[in-house]
């Protein structure tokens, strides 16, 4: 029974840690009689210590694997390895996660588990997402489909639509998305945690590419309480809603909250020597700096933003290192330095495209030097012209100032004088111009 107390899934929170450690003292005491139990009391233990942000216990696991060589009766997916594949991916060792995923699908192959190897085929799906090869992951997710198509009643967990949201959102597809999570992962009361939090990971996703911080703020807060009351508090166990949470604060004028997320993932990356949160934290930071009304806001903005860049080169995950120079690239365009501005930028897209991340390539193409706006108006300046797209939009004054690394008063100076050159006196008015500006462009200028 202790055993089975600290389970992931179904055991108690608040509690897995220390129920795990005295089923193992019992399962010890009773040895060799009790191995089984020993070793799913090991394997809850190291579910427990990762997330609650107490990294990957090697130990722990190679005790675990010991134990597997001499009983029977252990499933695939409850082996050592599988926890390796795991926990490595959410602390950001991808190649401990994929060694161990490569040795977990041949077992499966070998003794003919297909749901195992579907399981696992997931697994390297999300692996590869997080790596930013999403050409690896597509290849996984098609292998695993094509298993899943030879039998009729296997459920369809929670846990794996998240992957294949994901490719959807990195094509582009953000409407699908959310479509898929709305249908079969609602956010309601009383659907299990699964359900919850997957689907407004999706959901927030989505929205925050589609350019709606304030609806990806709702979504992500929903995620990230699911997590805080389920007892999960590593950075990477919670699918890295954080990251993508604090930059929907500063994007909505809140940099007060997204500072407080900065620090806990700084001292995290500090304490466990994990390069990707140290840069998360350093691109949150710049962000913040940069919505900022502060003498030399943008000087701190970039730096950060530079800390960011040299952080995720450190790490293995691409898009993270993408999104770092996309920053870094906007906010020396502000600081009117356009020669390092134009080589994040160029670095930015070069890798995106090589990614193959659509969202974030629009994003960075829109901020390359030349790429005149689809819809500008003549008697506009490229800074004024940049505020009214946003308004346009649907932005306020304070979430254009946070897009555009821009005081709230300059914003508004800008807009007084957009709507005077303009003659408009009101943000449809404006919306309306654009739009009719568009459309007397020859079919180059619009493309």
């Amino acid at each position: 029974m202790l055993s089975l107390a600290p389970d992931l899934a179904s055991g108690v929170p608040g509690q897995r840690i220390a129920m795990a450690a005295e089923a193992i003292r019992c399962a010890e005491a009773a040895a060799p009689h009790a191995n089984l139990s020993l070793h799913r009391a090991m394997i809850n233990l190291a579910d427990a210590r990762a997330t609650s942000a107490g990294g990957v216990d090697a130990d722990l696991l190679d005790r675990a694997e010991q134990l597997e060589r001499a009983a029977s009766g252990i499933p695939l997916y409850q082996t050592a390895d599988v926890c390796r594949a795991v926990w490595y991916r959410c602390v950001e060792d991808l190649d401990a996660s994929r060694a161990a995923l490569r040795r977990c699908a041949a077992r499966a192959r070998e003794a003919g588990e297909d749901m195992a190897l579907w399981l696992f085929l997931h697994y390297a799906a999300q692996t590869e997402e997080l790596a930013g090869d999403y050409a690896s992951a597509e290849k996984a997710l098609a292998e695993a489909s094509t298993i899943a198509s030879w039998y009729d009643d296997w459920p369809d967990s929670p846990w794996l639509m998240d992957p294949r949201c994901e490719l959807l959102i990195a094509a582009g597809h953000l409407d699908q998305a959310r479509r898929i999570a709305d249908e079969r992962l609602p956010d309601e009361a009383g659907q299990p945690f699964p359900v919850r939090f997957v689907g407004a990971c999706i959901r927030g996703k989505a929205n925050w590419w589609a350019g709606d911080a304030a609806a990806a703020v709702r979504d992500l807060e929903v995620a990230a309480r699911c997590c805080d009351d389920f007892g999960w508090t590593d950075p990477g166990v919670r699918s890295r809603v954080d990251q993508l949470l604090a930059e929907a604060y500063a994007a909505t004028g809140r940099p007060y909250k997204a500072a407080e997320i900065a620090a806990r993932l700084r001292d995290l990356g500090d304490r466990m020597n994990r390069p990707a949160l140290i840069g998360d934290a350093c691109r949150i930071d710049a962000l913040a700096a940069a919505a900022d009304d502060a003498p030399g806001h943008l000087d701190n903005a970039a730096e950060a933003a530079r800390a960011a860049v040299a952080a995720h080169e450190r790490s293995p995950l691409r898009t993270e290192l993408a999104r770092s120079l996309l920053v870094l690239g906007r906010i020396e365009r502000h600081r009117k330095d356009r020669v390092h501005s134009r080589s994040a930028l160029h670095r930015a897209r070069d890798l995106t495209a090589t990614i193959g991340h659509r969202p974030l390539l629009a994003q960075i193409n829109a901020e390359m030097p030349g790429s005149a706006p689809s819809c500008r108006a003549s008697t506009l300046t490229a800074a004024e012209q940049r505020v009214a797209e946003q308004i346009a939009k649907g932005a306020t004054n304070r979430e254009a100032a946070a897009e555009l690394f821009l005081s709230v008063r300059t914003v508004e100076t800008h807009v007084a004088s957009i709507y005077r050159k303009l003659g408009v006196r009101s943000r449809s008015d404006l919306r309306r111009a654009l739009i009719a500006h568009t459309a007397q462009q020859p079919p180059s200028v619009r493309d």
